[in-house]
């Protein structure tokens, strides 16, 4: 403890080295929007995508993900400035002490699981600048925050390099000059996000792999995010590169249906818009990941198509204006990759059409399980109903449609009976047309 106590580089790290510190740290509410009933249509939806984008619910993964970041960048500043006199020494030095290279950690998953929340989740923590006195002769060096850089569609290494040492003009020693600038500020940790943008082009392999090479030889710990469709595509660079760029990874993976960190997620999203998001989020929370798969992104989505739907209505997003969204045409490719998603949870095989869906790396199987589980409860309950509704006449069928429609008004107050009519004995046309029906439900 007295070598972190000499160590300010270090020592701003001391607090967050614990889960409970960064979950409250990371966590990020909104207060709930009020009127969204007095504005235009769009304008009330625009309001809600914001909010939700805003806020965050910092799940067991994500904190797991953020501490172990924390720790790189603490190992890193005490193994790196264990000395004023070295860390003097390095300013001054052609070539400061960082490592020759550095190799990356990957952080990969579904899109919209929560990647680039990573990084600014790691930002709230570490959101001040500030400063470092070494030695009497000296004014005090910078003490700086993580570095956060956005990979964008045309770049290449230059370009992110000239973003980091802050330069206008590429040179050859961009490298060397943003080692001694993460030296000399004290720059714990690089972070890469987006680089799947750089990949829409027959080169675009090698540029992608130049780059992460690149940012490796500055010599400080850093993760860059990506998808699997870029994580597919490195896995095909020859052995030298994977062992540089392809080592180290976490998968970010869709919290299970009944968990404290799903519900809470919802919960937090719910209370966006209290008054228009009328949906239980523990009791409720099954149905909701089965249509969005547990993804967040895809949670907005539903959620404020549904807003578009019912505002003009003067309505609520409660489960049934949820279920008409999710059978929407508006939200038809996210209903098929929850659809699909599913089925390869089911089937442990990919979708050979959405090789964008199946992670080619090695899953953990707890939350793998868990998930598949839940895919296989539901689809056993839709199959067992289906079964029991094609035995039912037409006219039974009918009269169950029209339960279930009046039970879905919000606005009923008091129930009705419909009586089930019992017919004679069905004929052979019928049980065939019950057969057909059965098979187009499942």
């Amino acid at each position: 403890m007295k070598r972190l106590q000499s160590n300010p580089w270090a020592k701003r790290f001391e607090l967050f080295l614990d889960k409970e510190t960064i979950r409250r740290h990371s966590l990020v509410v909104v207060p709930p929007l009020i009127g969204l009933r007095d504005e235009s249509t769009e304008t009330a939806c625009l309001r809600m995508e914001q909010a939700l984008k805003t806020v965050f619910y910092p799940t067991n993964q994500c904190v797991d993900v953020l501490l172990r970041l924390v720790d790189k960048a603490f190992a890193h500043c005490l193994r790196t400035y264990d000395d004023e006199n070295k860390y003097l020494a390095g300013i001054y030095a052609k070539n400061p002490p960082l490592l020759e290279f550095e190799p990356p950690l990957l952080v990969t998953g579904l899109a919209g699981t929560g990647k680039t929340e990573i990084g600014k989740g790691i930002l709230r923590i570490l959101l001040d600048d500030g400063q470092v006195v070494v030695g009497q002769e000296h004014s005090p060096f910078p003490l700086k925050k993580p570095w956060y850089v956005t990979v964008h569609a045309k770049a290449g290494p230059l370009d992110v390099l000239k973003v980091l040492a802050n330069c206008e003009r590429g040179s050859s020693d961009l490298v060397e000059r943003c080692r001694k600038i993460a030296f000399r500020d004290g720059v714990p940790l690089l972070m890469a996000d987006e680089f799947q943008f750089a990949t829409g082009s027959s080169s675009a392999n090698a540029r992608v792999t130049q780059m992460l090479l690149s940012l490796g030889y500055i010599g400080i710990p850093w993760v860059y995010n990506a998808n699997f469709t870029l994580v597919r595509r490195l896995l095909k660079r020859p052995e030298e590169d994977l062992q540089r760029i392809l080592s180290d990874w976490i998968i970010l993976q869709p919290d299970p249906p009944s968990s404290m960190d799903w519900q809470e997620t919802l919960r937090i999203q719910k209370n966006v818009a209290p008054d228009i998001l009328y949906f239980d989020p523990v009791m409720d929370a099954s149905k909701i990941h089965e249509y969005t798969a547990g993804r967040k992104r895809a949670t907005k989505e539903l959620f404020v198509r549904a807003m578009r739907a019912e505002h003009p209505r003067g309505g609520v997003v409660d489960m049934a204006a949820i279920k008409r969204t999710y059978h929407s045409q508006q939200y038809a490719g996210f209903r098929a990759e929850s659809e699909i998603l599913a089925n390869q949870a089911i089937t442990n095989c990919p979708d050979k059409k959405r090789p964008d869906l199946w992670c080619p790396l090695p899953l953990s199987m707890g939350t793998t399980v868990e998930f598949a589980v839940a895919a296989k409860e539901r689809r056993n309950a839709h199959v067992a109903d289906a079964e029991i509704r094609s035995a039912l006449s037409g006219n039974e069928r009918d009269a169950l449609r029209e339960i279930e429609r009046k039970s879905t008004k919000p606005q009923k107050k008091h129930g009705e009976v419909v009586p089930l009519r019992r017919k004679a004995a069905p004929t052979a046309e019928d049980l065939k047309r019950n057969a057909n029906w059965f098979k187009d439900q499942i």
